[in-house]
C-alpha cells in the first residue's frame, strides 16, 4: 500500500480517495484520455485494491443510469468515469435525472492533452487534437452542484473530498470533475482523511410551535411529498408514519422517486392532489418540487399552506410561483419529529377518520374498475401492474419510467417496504434500464422489476443494459408497458389542440408504424424474452421470467395493450 509519504501519481491519488470517501463503485466507459487511471487502478489491484470496483459499461448513458439506481438504493454517492467531450455528452438526459432527482454521483471525464510532445501523456494521435474544446464543463455545468478541473499542484485528494460533500448536498447532485492525462501523470501524496459529516437540523423551536399549532387545528390536514422516503429509508418512512398517525393527516405521493410511505396504510389518499384539494384546510409540502400543476388542480387560497425543506426556495428551477405561507428551511424528516412530540393523537382524531373513510371509497372505485378491465380481458397498464402484484414477491424493488402508465403502475402495485420503488424526478426517458441493474447490485437478493413504457424501453440501450445485467450477475425482469407509441406526445397534443388538425389525422408522429421486436435486443446475452398479447398468458409469461432470473438470466417480458 502506499504510504502518505510515498509520492503516488495523481490518477491514483483520484481513485484511492474515492474510496476513502465511501465510493463503492466507478462505473466507467473508457477512453485515451484515462490511461494514467487505468495504469494506477492496475497498481492498486497488486497492492492492495483499495479502490471503488470498476464497473465497465460501454454505453456512458446507462453508466450513469446505474449509478443513479445504485445511489438510490443506497444513499452512497457513486461515481461515473468518461471520456473527454463526446462521452460527457453521452451522458444526456441521465445527467438530468440525476440533478432533478437529488442524486450524489461524481462523474470524472479526462481533457483532450494539452502538450504536443515532451510529457508522459502527451499528444499521440489525431483524435488528441479533435477532442479540444474550449469549456467542456459547460455541456453539463447547469445540472452540476459543482464543477472543477484538476490542475497541478493543487491537492486532487482535497478535490475529490469536497466533491463528494457537495455532492450529498443539501440539495444532493452530480458535480463534474475534469483532468488532462499530463495532469493525471503528476505525482503527489495521498492524504488518508474520511468524508466530511454533513448534518441537517430542523426547524427552531418556534417554527415547530408555530406548525404544530396549525396541524393542532387543523380538521382535515394533507401533507404533500415526493422523496421524503429517502436514504435512510427506513428512519424516514418510519418518521413520516409517526408524524401521519399522530396528526390525522392525509398524504399524497406526488411524483414520487422513492416510496415515502406504506401504500396500502389507510391515511394514504393517492398520488394526485385532484380533490383532495376540496377537502384539505391545512397543506404541508415536503420534500416535494412540483406539489401541484396549477392547470389540473390547485388549493383553495385561503388555504394555509407551510414548506418544509432544506432549500425551500428552489434555486435550481429558473421559475417557481407555488404560493406558501410559511417557508421553513429545515430538514423535513426532524421538523416533523419535533412537531410529532408536541401533537395530541386525539387531536388529530377527525383527520384521521375522515381520510380513512376518503382513501377507502377511493381505492375501492380502483378495485372495482381494474377487476372490470381484467374480466374484460384488457391489456393495459391498469390490468399488467395488477397481474405484477399478484406475482411479485413481498419484498421486491420495482424501479419505473413509464410515463403515462405510471398511474396504473402506482395505483394497482401494493407496496409498503422502504427503499421498494425508485424512479426518476426528471424526464430522461430511459433510466429505468440501468437503474435497475444498479439497484440489483445494491440488493442482490432482492427481485428487482423494471417497469417502463415501450418508448422508454428504446431509450434504455436495451442492448447495453442486458449485457451489464449479465456482466454483473444481477438479473432483471423488465415489463415493457406497449402502447405502441408516445402517449405523453399524443395526450398533451389532445390537450393543447383537442379540435386541431393533428388530432383529426391521429397524431401520426407518436406512433411506431413500423413493428419494432422489443424482445431483439436482450437477446444478444441469451436473456429469457416472451411477448405477450392475451391477458390470459400474462401471470404465467411473469412467473417463467421469475424463475429464469432465479436462474441467472436476465428477462424481458412485452405487453402489448389490447385496442
Amino acid at each position: 500500500m502506499s504510504s502518505k509519504k510515498e509520492k503516488i501519481t495523481a490518477a491514483e491519488a483520484i481513485l484511492r480517495s474515492l474510496s476513502l470517501q465511501g465510493v463503492e463503485y466507478l462505473f466507467a466507459n473508457y477512453g485515451t484520455d484515462h490511461t494514467p487511471l487505468i495504469e494506477a487502478a492496475a497498481k492498486i489491484r497488486r497492492e492492495d485494491g483499495k479502490m471503488p470496483e470498476v464497473v465497465v459499461c460501454p454505453h456512458e448513458f446507462v453508466a450513469l443510469s446505474a449509478a443513479h439506481g445504485y445511489a438510490a438504493a443506497t444513499g452512497k454517492p457513486q461515481a461515473v468515469l468518461v471520456h473527454v467531450d463526446v462521452g460527457t455528452q453521452n451522458l444526456g438526459a441521465a445527467m438530468h435525472n440525476a440533478h432533478r432527482s437529488n442524486i450524489p454521483v461524481i462523474i470524472i471525464s479526462g481533457l483532450a492533452p494539452v502538450t504536443d510532445m515532451g510529457h508522459v501523456g502527451s499528444r499521440d494521435h489525431v483524435v488528441h487534437y479533435l477532442q479540444d474544446t474550449f469549456q467542456q464543463s459547460d455541456i453539463v455545468r447547469e445540472y452540476c452542484r459543482w464543477v472543477t478541473e484538476y490542475r497541478p499542484p493543487a491537492n486532487p485528494v482535497s478535490m475529490i473530498r469536497r466533491a463528494v460533500a457537495l455532492s450529498k448536498g443539501p440539495p444532493a447532485g452530480p458535480v463534474y470533475l475534469t483532468a488532462a492525462r499530463e495532469a493525471l501523470e503528476v505525482k503527489c501524496s495521498l492524504d488518508s482523511k474520511g468524508p466530511i459529516s454533513i448534518r441537517t437540523t430542523g426547524a427552531d423551536e418556534r417554527a415547530v410551535k408555530d406548525i404544530s399549532s396549525l396541524v393542532e387545528s387543523a380538521e382535515r390536514p394533507v401533507i404533500i411529498t415526493s422523496r421524503m422516503g429517502k436514504s435512510p429509508v427506513n428512519e424516514n418512512v418510519s418518521a413520516l408514519i409517526e408524524f401521519v398517525e399522530v396528526s390525522g393527516i392525509g398524504v399524497v405521493e406526488h411524483a414520487p422517486c422513492v416510496l415515502n410511505f406504506p401504500r396500502n396504510h389507510p391515511q394514504h389518499v393517492g398520488f394526485v392532489p385532484g380533490n383532495v384539494f376540496d377537502h384539505a384546510d391545512l397543506i404541508i409540502l415536503a420534500d416535494t418540487d412540483v406539489p401541484w400543476v396549477p392547470s389540473i388542480s390547485a388549493p383553495a387560497e385561503n388555504i394555509p399552506i407551510i414548506q418544509i425543506e432544506n432549500n425551500p426556495l428552489k434555486h435550481t428551477y429558473p421559475h417557481w410561483d407555488f404560493d406558501v405561507d410559511m417557508a421553513v428551511a429545515a430538514d423535513p424528516i426532524k421538523t416533523l419529529k419535533l412537531v410529532s412530540e408536541k401533537l395530541d393523537p386525539i387531536d388529530g382524531e377527525s383527520g384521521r377518520l375522515f381520510w380513512e373513510n376518503f382513501s377507502a371509497e377511493k381505492r375501492e372505485n380502483l378495485k372495482l374498475s381494474v377487476n372490470k378491465q381484467i374480466k374484460d380481458k384488457k391489456l393495459n397498464s391498469a390490468t399488467i401492474s395488477a397481474v405484477i402484484n399478484r406475482v411479485k414477491d413481498k419484498n421486491a424493488m420495482v424501479v419505473t419510467d413509464a410515463t403515462t402508465s405510471t398511474g396504473g403502475i402506482l395505483n394497482n402495485l401494493e407496496l409498503v417496504d422502504p427503499g421498494s420503488y425508485i424512479a426518476k424526478y426528471g424526464a430522461g426517458l430511459g433510466f429505468a434500464g440501468g437503474a435497475a441493474v444498479g439497484a440489483k447490485m445494491a440488493f442482490p437478493d432482492k427481485e428487482t422489476w423494471c417497469l417502463v413504457g415501450d418508448g422508454a424501453y428504446l431509450f434504455t440501450h436495451p442492448s447495453v443494459t442486458a449485457w451489464l445485467s449479465a456482466e454483473r450477475k444481477v438479473p432483471t425482469l423488465t415489463v415493457v408497458y406497449d402502447n405502441e407509441g408516445w402517449n405523453a406526445v399524443r395526450g398533451s397534443t389532445k390537450r393543447t389542440h383537442p379540435e386541431g388538425i393533428a388530432v383529426q389525422d391521429g397524431i401520426p408522429e407518436s406512433r411506431f408504424n413500423h413493428p419494432i421486436d422489443f424482445t431483439a435486443p436482450s437477446q444478444i446475452v441469451g436473456s429469457h424474452t416472451e411477448s405477450v398479447v392475451e391477458l390470459d398468458r400474462l401471470e404465467a409469461a411473469l412467473r417463467e421470467a421469475i424463475e429464469a432470473t432465479e436462474n441467472g438470466k436476465p428477462a424481458v417480458i412485452h405487453v402489448k395493450f389490447s385496442d
